[in-house]
């Protein structure tokens, strides 16, 4: 069994960058890579629901996660997101990362239909047993189906290669009650969206994964240093300043205002990729009036 990586502090869910075609610009991946290291991140997330994944077919999802290791070169460990529909599906895109020599993998329940609990860990149950790597566990209510605690439970308890866990549900008593199942030393506890970040860490999560990053890494690694600090006064406030740039990065269609900020701070992350769409005229002046008055952009 492959030895599992720590992603504690900050992990960057990168964005896909799409060429104006809809073509995917790896030139703009691998800058986006290269630019995340340079800032300390501890690792880096690939087909995130957040990276526009779900607008990717299972061999872009691993020809995009095949760039990502490639730039990163091994100077930050990469998880890669299993994004499926079904499980055949889901094999193949794990296989692809495998023959990638990625770091570890991440398991997402399946999306938009329905799932019982008892089939949904015998999914995840199946996709853990299929790979001797690191995997963690991406409970997305975004997807339509939501793991209960204790099928989180079992999930860790019955497979021992899987070690992570990225908490998206923003329910507290969820949060709280799968913490108590699944804490160990071999379990990183890890944040899934920026809005609960330091409320997680105080809770006893190990650190997150970030979009804010992909965008403005420093004001999150600012967060979660004072965390590990033990300075709560300090990483309160960098949470209230997260919240700030999170409303102002999401104002208009999915995605857009990540990518317009990133191209004002000089990291260009391209188009979105159709039928999702780009800002207009007056969103892009919002966001870039919000972010110049928190000082991010001149």
């Amino acid at each position: 069994m492959s030895p599992s990586p720590s992603f504690r502090g900050v992990t960057t869910e990168l964005l896909t960058p799409f060429n104006a075609d809809g073509s995917i610009a790896f030139d703009l991946l691998r800058g986006e890579v290269e630019r995340q290291v340079a800032a300390g991140v501890a690792g880096l997330f690939t087909n995130g629901l957040a990276s526009e994944s779900l607008s990717l077919d299972a061999a872009e999802r691993v020809a995009t996660t095949a760039c990502v290791v490639e730039a990163a070169r091994g100077r930050v460990p990469v998880m890669a997101n299993v994004v499926a529909s079904s499980l055949p599906e889901a094999e193949r895109v794990l296989r692809g990362y495998e023959a990638l020599g990625v770091d570890a993998v991440c398991l997402q329940a399946p999306y938009v239909y329905a799932v019982p609990q008892p089939a949904l860990l015998a999914y995840l149950d199946r996709l853990a047993q299929a790979t001797e790597l690191p995997c963690g566990f991406y409970n997305a209510p975004q997807t339509g189906n939501t793991a209960s605690p204790e099928t989180v439970y079992r999930l860790f308890a019955g497979n021992p290669n899987v070690h992570y866990y990225k908490e998206s549900t923003i329910d507290f008593l969820h949060i709280q009650t799968t913490l108590r199942l699944i804490s160990g030393p071999e379990v990183e506890f890890l944040n899934g969206t920026d809005a609960t970040t330091v409320s997680v860490l105080k809770l006893g999560g190990q650190g997150v994964v970030s979009l804010i990053s992909a965008v403005f890494p420093e004001a999150v690694l600012a967060l979660t240093a004072a965390a590990q600090a033990g300075d709560w006064e300090a990483a309160q406030a960098a949470q209230d300043r997260v919240l700030r740039i999170r409303q102002a990065l999401k104002t208009g269609p999915f995605d857009a205002g990540y990518k317009f900020a990133a191209g004002l701070v000089g990291c260009p992350l391209g188009a979105m990729r159709p039928p999702l769409a780009e800002l207009s005229p007056a969103e892009a002046a919002t966001i870039e009036r919000d972010l110049r008055a928190l000082g991010l952009v001149g």
